[in-house]
């Protein structure tokens, strides 16, 4: 990818460029024989990937009219079919809109009715998903099939679509192939949850994911030769930066097998990967069961680690397992495309050592944030306030939510700043002179308790360090009729200490309001589809077990 940097640190590009498939597309054609993918066992050079996606580009503006002004869902699962149709569908122009065989099908209707797809991709170990949703999907919709010979039984009471199976997909020519004239602004919609139970869809344009894009290729420099790790479901934007940094900078990806998602390390080690990316929870389990061993991880060059606070004592952890990498901490919400800020982890920094999460750090080029107090106006160095978000990585908004994009991209002017637009991302910081922003917690996990404001966050970084684990989650527990907090509820597993004995030494590290009713020990942390700690879950428990222990195994490691 072609950059060029200007005075300030802004990374301008070629106008082809800022089409998010065009660095893929250019490493295609100038190193065809180069390895581009790693999947279910077998190696694709980056020709053979670009024919896979042909076939998939070309039937899409076979059957579409204006691929530009279209939307392709893609209910696909870690397959070659599932990686050539995020591709193949960027290439013809369209955006894509994944969906996940692990969400309910009402959900994922509601993504392919808000999103108002026109063509899904569906790969054949998704078959089961697919079969409810189109029987349930009553708007007609054009269904690619690339794995599948034979029309599924079941189609039949879903005739309202038009199948195009295996043999009739479009021929696999990729010399004639160029980048799209015309393409869809959005290259991606995903959905997030949404405080009224439905639902929101993010759309980020091409030159948004293409500017990050840019700026990582520029920090890292990865090339030739260095392969990542591709852990992410693609309905999880941070699986943009593992194909698109992976596959426009000529590097090989590496799609983790499912069946060793919690425990990668043997899978890293025999591939000698180079990069790492993934939430802090992953790593904390590798944690919890002993497997951060000095020197297991040799071959990593980075580690990157994103979606969640990263706790001081996991990165303390890495890196002696990883002795040869680097490790930054990136943040950054999905409405401003992936990540935004980044700090690099230094073992020898006294600066950090006493902190309980590692900064979130300086803005990507370009890119700029503010900390506000609750009348916009900018708060001191060290004082805590709400975190906004401006430059050319902030999505349009919501897919077809107007009001609530009024609401949370806000136009505002800052003495020396460029930006006019400005993400109010929910989240709480404060910025430090020595190492930039420090994150604080969430706005909507502080809590009241007889009066005085508590942040969760806080009371999970003492339990953190008395339990000597980083799988510990404080949910509110018990509420009022009103819904009002009336106390606290720790959730953990893997101490290294008795739960009674934590709960005893918070009554000496924290006042009478923030110590938690009890503090229960889970054999298993339950997660969300995005591998982060699944909050909801614990506060269904908490419910229902009324706050007592439980033997409960709840869906997780």
């Amino acid at each position: 990818m072609v950059m060029i940097m200007a005075e300030g640190g802004d990374i301008f590009m070629k106008k082809e460029q800022k089409l998010l498939i065009a660095g893929f597309f250019n490493t295609a054609k100038a190193q065809p024989n180069s390895n581009a993918l790693w999947v279910d066992e077998q190696v694709y050079t980056y020709a053979e990937l670009l024919l896979r996606v042909a076939r998939i580009t070309r039937t899409l503006a076979r059957e579409n009219k204006d691929c530009s002004r279209q939307r392709c869902a893609l209910l696909v699962d870690r397959s070659i079919t599932a990686y050539a149709s995020v591709l193949g569908t960027l290439l013809a122009g369209m955006a894509y809109v994944p969906l996940n065989t692990k969400f309910p099908v009402q959900r994922n209707l509601r993504m392919v009715e808000l999103s108002a797809s026109t063509s899904i991709v569906v790969d054949e170990r998704s078959m089961d998903a697919a079969k409810e949703l189109l029987q349930a999907y009553p708007e007609p919709l054009t269904v690619l099939m690339p794995e599948t010979e034979t029309l599924p039984t079941w189609a039949a009471s879903a005739s309202q679509h038009t199948y195009i199976l295996k043999r009739q997909m479009a021929e696999a020519d990729a010399a004639s192939l160029s980048l799209p004239v015309r393409a869809n602004p959005v290259a991606y919609i995903l959905f997030t949850s949404g405080s009224t139970g439905l639902p929101k869809g993010v759309a980020v344009t091409n030159e948004n994911a293409a500017t990050y894009v840019a700026s990582i290729i520029e920090r890292y420099q990865p090339g030739q030769g260095d392969r990542f790790t591709q852990f992410f479901d693609f309905t999880f934007d941070l699986s943009v930066h593992d194909i698109f940094v992976c596959l426009s900078a000529g590097a090989c990806l590496y799609s983790v097998p499912a069946k060793l998602m919690m425990m990668p390390l043997k899978f890293v080690q025999q591939h000698e990967l180079t990069h790492w990316f993934s939430v802090p929870s992953l790593a904390a389990c590798l944690k919890r069961y002993n497997a951060l061993r000095p020197g297991v991880l040799p071959s990593l060059k980075y580690s990157l680690f994103c979606g969640e606070a990263l706790p001081t004592s996991l990165a303390q952890d890495w890196q002696p397992a990883a002795p040869n990498s680097i490790i930054e901490n990136l943040y950054g919400p999905t409405e401003a495309t992936i990540a935004f800020t980044v700090h690099p982890y230094q073992a020898s920094d006294q600066r950090i050592a006493g902190l309980p999460v590692v900064p979130i750090g300086q803005p990507l080029p370009g890119q700029e944030t503010m900390v506000l107090d609750e009348h916009f106006n900018p708060v001191a160095d060290g004082e805590i306030g709400e975190l906004y978000l401006g430059g050319s990585q902030l999505a349009q908004g919501y897919w077809e939510n107007t009001e609530l994009t009024r609401q949370r991209f806000l136009n505002m002017h800052f003495e020396g700043k460029l930006a006019q637009r400005w993400y109010r991302t929910g989240d709480l910081a404060c910025v430090d002179a020595e190492v930039g922003l420090l994150y604080c917690g969430r706005i909507d996990n502080q809590v009241k308790i007889r009066g005085y404001r508590v942040e969760v966050q806080e009371v999970e970084a003492v339990i953190r360090r008395l339990g000597g684990s980083d799988l510990v989650a404080v949910v509110p527990w018990p509420l009022a009729a009103d819904g009002s907090v009336q106390g606290l509820l720790a959730y953990g597993c893997g101490f290294t200490v008795s739960s009674r004995d934590i709960l005893k030494a918070c009554t000496l590290h924290l006042p009478a309001y923030m110590v938690p009713q009890d503090v229960i020990e889970l054999r298993k942390m339950p997660f969300n589809s995005n591998g982060k700690i699944d909050y909801p879950a614990l506060q269904k428990l908490a419910k229902e077990s009324d706050g007592r222990q439980v033997e409960t195994i709840l869906p997780g490691v």
